[in-house]
């Protein structure tokens, strides 16, 4: 018996191991890590950690009360604008803010 295949690109072949292991959605997702400092800046970037991201909410550690102030009331919209329009097809409904100290590395 010849048991011979049409070979498969690399590309296809990780993509289905990817599509069926659960990962398409995780390495995604890892595209709003990269962008949160080009979206906001290094100066609210050194402030804030993007913390994860579940169901459509983006959850942003904030490392002082001034900031997260000022990201929740002035900020919010424009960065959810701005991240929407870099990564449009991760849906992005909401940003979370929430307090936490940052450690330095």
């Amino acid at each position: 018996m010849n048991d011979r295949r049409k070979p498969e690109r690399l590309g296809e072949i990780l993509r289905g191991f990817l599509r069926s292991s659960g990962l398409t959605s995780k390495f995604k997702n890892l595209e709003i890590y990269s962008a949160w400092e080009e979206v906001v800046g290094p100066d609210i970037s050194r402030h804030t950690r993007v913390a994860g991201f579940t169901r459509h909410k983006l959850h942003v550690d904030v490392n002082s009360a001034a900031h997260l102030h000022e990201l929740r009331t002035f900020s919010k919209q424009r960065i959810l604008d701005d991240l929407r329009k870099k990564l449009p097809s991760v849906h992005i409904q909401d940003i979370v803010f929430q307090p936490a100290p940052m450690t330095q590395s």
